[in-house]
């Protein structure tokens, strides 16, 4: 059965919320990508699952033309206005599959996608298709986010959920996501060569838990999804429970949210093919 993380559903839900307030946590991971792909002055890049286009600003204000792609029609739809209001040239946005990317074999300088393969239903074509629109010798680079027990905030986030819910309201589970360096790297090496895993970290910082709550419930997917499905009224009780819950996690001061990720590099030196 697929998570519905796999799916545009929620992400159109919470797309305006997500460019406001998460798009300037993530903008660490697009610098980071950027510098690892080192693509060619120019060049054109792919932006698979863009979203409201972290990365895709980024680069094409460094002078890269850039195709953006995600399957949320709203979030594109924020893109093109980013666009528009950033006066940018240079970026063709498009709904789409990352599993079936709409674009012709070896056209590209380099490929990314920054935690959204992570949840592809088919993670081995999402390897595949980027390195089919790849020239050689040029990199992909994937972002994955590592193991929530690296982070204590998140731990108590999702625990403080867990315990607020009953068994059946649970948050959806996603598929196994690239949590390990080991899995990042097998994965990868499936489709490219010359295989790296680097680790990248940054921090987003909250007044207190209430606050911290407060953001998780406007733009933490597996947050918002019981929240819609149930309804205001129901999780108007179940919000207030897990708020005192996180804070009986975390105290009252203010809270410093650890975000780790991992940033898998990888080159296309052969000709696209099937490794068994």
């Amino acid at each position: 059965m697929t998570s519905p993380l796999a799916t545009p559903a929620p992400w159109n839900l919470v797309a305006s919320i997500y460019e406001a307030e998460v798009l300037p946590s993530l903008r660490h991971f697009a610098e980071e990508a950027l510098r690892l792909a080192g693509p060619a002055s120019g060049a054109r890049i792919a932006d698979v699952a863009c979203g409201p286009g972290t990365l895709t600003f980024l680069a094409a204000s460094a002078g890269f033309s850039v195709d953006a792609i995600d399957f949320s029609p709203q979030m594109i739809a924020l893109l093109e206005q980013g666009v528009r209001e950033r006066g940018l040239k240079g970026i063709q946005a498009r709904v789409g599959d990352g599993q079936a990317l709409p674009y012709p074999d070896g056209g590209h300088g380099a490929a990314f996608s920054l935690f959204g393969l992570m949840f592809f239903p088919d993670r081995a074509r999402g390897f595949a298709e980027l390195r089919r629109i790849l020239r050689p010798g040029a990199r992909a680079v994937i972002s994955s986010w590592q193991s929530v027990e690296r982070s204590p905030v998140i731990t108590a986030l999702f625990g403080a959920l867990q315990e607020s819910l009953a068994p059946d309201e649970g948050p959806p589970s996603p598929p196994p996501p690239l949590l390990t360096e080991e899995a990042c790297r097998v994965e990868m090496a499936q489709a490219f060569d010359d295989v790296r895993v680097c680790p990248a970290s940054t921090q987003a910082r909250f007044a207190s838990p209430a606050a911290l709550w407060e953001y998780a419930q406007r733009t933490v997917v597996p947050v918002v999804l019981p929240r819609l499905r149930l309804g205001e009224e129901a999780w108007a009780p179940i919000a207030a429970k897990a708020g005192s819950a996180l804070a009986r996690r975390l105290g009252t001061g203010p809270v410093t949210l650890d975000l780790h990720a991992w940033l898998t590099v990888g080159v296309a030196r052969e000709p696209a093919r099937t490794r068994s």
